[in-house]
């Protein structure tokens, strides 16, 4: 990965920016998520995908949502330590937005793999049919809805696929950084003998410089 700098600022910078981001994107469908399952009792009762799975699937796909937006939430924390604990913590932030964006491209084919807080394209079906207060779209609807969601859904993967190639120079940079820190801080120290003023009397001309060894 070459380069520092996208756009106008560092790719630490902008590292930073898109982990704070993301943290507080993580955190809001958390607190949803548990608002939903300790307010609403429904939530155990209505499947989110209209599946016919039972409720232990149900317990099951909410703790795993949860776990999910834990370890994305604390992969965004990390990086906030990264420019003064090294590029390691930068790591997992990277490992988290590479699985975000295979779980994205796999909600294409089952809304199941989707991302917490992220609807698929029935949910924001069933959205639109409720805006409208109708039962069914025709197709011209159809057609517009598939549209627009095909373009705001191609945006948010290219989104992801800058966010991971932004961390990864990211994290390519600091060890780089790291690592001339390193070489700095060990580098070897030239000493030379220097001959006593007596010495230095009694030198001719054709005799030879004086030694010298590293230390």
């Amino acid at each position: 990965m070459s380069g520092t700098r996208t756009l106008c600022c560092h790719v630490t910078t902008a590292t930073l920016s898109f982990a704070i981001i993301y943290l507080i994107v993580n955190v809001l469908n958390l607190v949803g998520i548990i608002l939903m399952v300790s307010l609403d009792k429904e939530a155990f009762s209505v499947s989110y995908y209209e599946s016919k799975a039972t409720r232990g699937q149900r317990v099951f796909d909410i703790s795993t949502n949860i776990l999910m937006l834990v370890m994305m939430s604390i992969s965004a924390v990390l990086v906030l330590f990264s420019k003064r604990k090294g590029p390691m913590f930068v790591l997992p932030f990277v490992l988290m937005m590479f699985v975000e964006l295979s779980l994205s491209f796999l909600s294409l084919f089952d809304g199941a793999w989707g991302l917490p807080g992220t609807p698929s394209y029935r949910d924001m079906l069933q959205a639109v049919k409720g805006q409208m207060r109708v039962d069914r779209l025709n197709e011209e609807e159809i057609g517009h809805f598939t549209m627009w969601y095909s373009v705001l859904f191609m945006m948010d993967i290219l989104l992801k696929v800058y966010v991971l190639q932004v961390s990864m120079r990211c994290f390519y940079a600091l060890k780089a950084e790291r690592m001339a820190a390193v070489i700095v801080d060990t580098g070897n120290t030239v000493t030379v003998k220097l001959p006593s003023y007596d010495e230095a009397l009694k030198m001719k001309a054709e005799d030879t410089p004086p030694t010298y060894h590293e230390a």
